[in-house]
């Protein structure tokens, strides 16, 4: 049996090879093109696909749209029905009109993410495979998929609460929103609440934003941040203190999840200043939250299951498969503009139209480049994280040298950098410029 999966997150991909191996030979590619090539290929040496898995949501031509591309394919073929290849489209979002419209182009099912081994076995026995042997030699799946399916059903359900953010943000955004915002009326605002206010001195001398000469009230930090970096500052003060807990082993990953946003958060705004943004302070609270769906997903299943490691691979990878699309209905629900949904569900993609969303752009970049310089989580498994669990400088080669060369290969197919109007090697010099100041400034906030 020879099986094709189509998904543009690389850890979907190896999850789906890992349960489909035992079945037949896999390719697994990231877009619709290079299926399309492979599937060629695969005719041409008289040897077509059994099985394709389709990503529903993908850049440029989406599964839906190659989904109707092959059908429409086999019928100028000339192909039975009988012989057409199994489609299985599989998709974050739990939503009907999709299948609908899926099962209506010709797909012969659909799978969820996260993807269960008994969902995908289902499936492939109702369409006719013998799946045997696959059962029999296949290792026992854990709880994982099933304990992360599990929350997000709880989630959207109302069973589970959403972060809050204090009343000091909502007052600081509703003030820069009015007319004539000053630095009196925030200065008014901020000084009744004492921890963000020593928070806001101490960042206006952090290295992310230290002048000449040290600030030691709160006036002056303000005068330093001025309103809108002020605004974004606060809103990322609120958000680190949702990456706390009393759960020791929830709080080293929440802490390392922190130390990537921030990288994110950093990176992003000196991005955007290189590509002509304007408005980079709102860039740095994206970076901010973009993973925020991965931190509520761990301290939910945390709280669920408070006798499982959470520092688990395998569960670490069941949350990283699904929290892009989890964290956007998680920023809708928080009232966030549509410009963040959109940033938090597809910021993973590698290629990217055009005419894309130049925030979008600049924090997907970051991310990949947050890799790059030691900042990952396990999107790589070559990039190990930065951070030991002592605080100390871990194998992630923080402080060492970054393998220049490697980095500059991996970074220059992103499509987000040409569109940006960037180089790889100005996007790689930023980044090595504040690595530093990265690691210097993430514990101050």
């Amino acid at each position: 049996m020879k099986i094709l999966i189509v998904d543009d997150e690389k850890i979907s991909r190896k999850i789906l090879v890992s349960k489909m191996k035992a079945l037949g030979a896999c390719v697994a590619v990231e877009n619709s093109q290079k299926a399309l090539a492979e599937m060629e290929v695969a005719v041409s040496n008289g040897e077509p696909f059994d099985i394709i898995t389709l990503d529903v949501s993908m850049p440029g031509m989406d599964g839906r749209q190659m989904l109707q591309h092959i059908r429409q394919q086999e019928v100028k073929d000339k192909i039975p029905k009988a012989k057409r290849v199994k489609i299985l489209m599989v998709t974050a979002r739990m939503n009907m009109n999709t299948i609908k419209a899926c099962i209506k182009l010709g797909c012969n099912g659909y799978l969820t993410k996260p993807v269960s081994r008994v969902q995908l076995m289902q499936n492939l026995g109702k369409m006719g495979f013998d799946t045997t042997e696959a059962l029999k030699t296949e290792e026992k799946e854990t709880s994982h998929t099933a304990a992360v399916a599990d929350i997000i059903n709880r989630f959207y359900s109302g069973k589970i609460a959403l972060p809050v953010f204090p009343h000091i943000v909502q007052q600081v955004n509703e003030l820069i929103a009015g007319e004539d915002p000053s630095i009196e009326d925030l200065g008014e605002i901020v000084e009744k609440d004492i921890v963000i206010s020593s928070k806001l001195i101490s960042i206006a001398n952090s290295p992310l934003y230290k002048g000449v000469d040290t600030v030691d009230n709160l006036n002056a930090a303000l005068v330093r941040l001025g309103l809108k970096t002020t605004c974004a500052v606060i809103s990322a003060v609120a958000a680190k203190n949702l990456y706390d807990s009393d759960n020791k082993s929830l709080k080293i990953e929440l802490d390392q999840l922190w130390i990537h946003s921030f990288g994110v958060a950093t990176l992003a705004k000196h991005l955007g200043e290189a590509a002509g943004i304007e408005k980079t302070d709102n860039l740095f609270l994206m970076g901010i939250i973009h993973d925020i769906g991965k931190m509520l997903l761990m301290k939910a299943f945390v709280d669920i299951h408070s006798d499982h490691s959470i520092a688990d691979r395998e569960l670490q990878l069941a949350i990283h498969e699904i929290h892009t699309t989890f964290g956007a209905a998680l920023i809708k629900k928080m009232r966030f503009p549509k410009n963040f949904i959109h940033m938090a569900e597809f910021h993973h993609w590698n290629r990217y139209e055009k005419d894309a969303d130049r925030e979008l752009l600049v924090i997907s970049l970051s991310d990949h480049l947050a890799n790059e310089l030691g900042f990952g989580l396990v999107e790589r498994e070559d990039q190990p994280l930065i951070i030991d669990h002592d605080g100390q400088s871990g194998p992630g080669e923080q402080d060492g040298e970054i393998d220049r060369d490697n980095s500059l290969k991996r970074i220059s197919d992103l499509s987000a950098i040409q569109h940006l109007g960037l180089t790889p090697e100005v996007v790689l010099t930023i980044g090595e410029q504040i690595r530093s100041v990265i690691k210097d400034s993430a514990q101050v906030f």
